[in-house]
This record gives structure tokens, sequence and C-alpha cells, in this order.
């Protein structure tokens, strides 16, 4: 009985330092599966629509993220405007962006790009979807986080020109 005992601890040992790390939900404070309206307390919120005609909340002035050695500017989405709406997005806004820093940044976090499309990035894994536009305008990288459900949306962003 003891041995069994020790075979089933030793197999559940060797499950653990084998398993990789959990995967990323979100970004610092923010979680796709947790951070809902109602947790955000610093910034600015405002009642918006979103192009597929969703009420929504827009939260921006949040304190900034650094991406690299830059400060990113955070904007955030959720789907409604009472405090238990998710969020649906995340936007960081990097100036003085140097995309190869950024880059980096991305890859330290999500692994290597799923598809890259001249200056623009995609990371996926089982919760969230990331487009990184390195640049989006001379000296400024946006890098855009959204839940895999938000189908519509990673296809307007994927689109934008």
């Amino acid at each position: 009985m003891k041995s069994v005992k020790r075979a089933l601890l030793l197999a559940g040992c060797i499950a653990a330092c084998n398993s990789s790390k959990p995967e990323v939900t979100g970004l610092g404070p923010y979680s796709f599966t947790k951070t809902t309206r109602g947790k955000i307390h610093d910034g600015v919120c405002q009642p918006t629509e979103l192009t597929d005609g969703r009420k929504a909340t827009w939260c921006f002035a949040l304190p900034p993220i650094k991406v690299g050695n830059r400060i990113a500017e955070v904007d955030a989405y959720f789907a409604g405007t009472d405090d238990k709406a998710p969020l649906i997005e995340l936007q960081l806004k990097v100036r003085g962006c140097v995309e190869q820093e950024a880059e980096q940044w991305m890859r330290e976090r999500f692994g290597p790009p799923i598809e890259t499309k001249g200056t623009r990035e995609y990371w996926k894994n089982s919760f969230l979807w990331a487009g990184a536009f390195l640049p989006s305008e001379p000296g400024r990288c946006m890098i855009h986080f959204l839940p895999i459900t938000e189908n519509g949306e990673i296809e307007r962003i994927k689109n934008k020109q």
C-alpha cells in the first residue's frame, strides 16, 4: 500500500514539474476572466457604443503599463455600463515606441506570434487574442487585447487600415 501511495505521489510531482505555466488571461491588473467595470476605480469611464451597436463603457487615463522601456497609456472597454460588465478590450498606446522593443515584450509574455502581416503581429491562446501594430503610426505602437469570444471586434481590428 505504501509503495502505491509513493508511486502516486511521485507521478503527481512529475506531472507538476512537467506542466507548463498557466496561460495568460490578461495583463497587469486586467484579466478577461475576472475584471469587471465595477473593479475600475482609477481613470475616467464613460458610456459608449461599439461599432456593432452594443452599449459599452470606455475607461481611459488608467494607470500606465510599461512596455519594454516605454510607458503605455491604457484604455479599457467593457460590454455594458453596469458594474458587472466584463472587460472586452484592453488597448495599450505606446508613444515613442521602438518596434523591436515592443515586439520583444510581447514575445516574452505570449511566445512567437501566430501570424505576421507587414507591421502587424497577432497572438492567441485559450483566453485572449492580441494584435500589435508596430508601428500604428510614426513613433507610436498600438497593442490590442481581446477575449477570444470577441470575434467581430477581432476581425474589425485585423481589417483596420
